[in-house]
């Protein structure tokens, strides 16, 4: 019997939030500089979660700052 893959919430929040970077670029409500940049850093941290998923149960202070403040940017009207 194959073990079950636990969902990891933190993934799901980060990967809603880069869908919301996309809609952003896809719109042109952002310059495409600002939002590549963006999407790198949120993509970097859910690699490194996937990598180390045992580790990982929250964000450390500055990443999270950064995220939310990249949630209040992106968010929709």
């Amino acid at each position: 019997m194959k073990p079950t893959k636990t969902k990891n919430p933190l993934i799901d929040k980060l990967l809603t939030l880069k869908y919301r970077i996309n809609d952003a670029y896809n719109n042109k409500t952002k310059a495409d500089s600002e939002t590549r940049a963006d999407k790198t850093y949120v993509m970097s941290l859910i690699n490194d979660i996937r990598h180390n998923s045992v580790k990982f149960t929250k964000l450390c202070k500055e990443d999270f700052d950064k995220c939310n403040g990249l949630w209040r940017q992106y968010e929709t009207n």
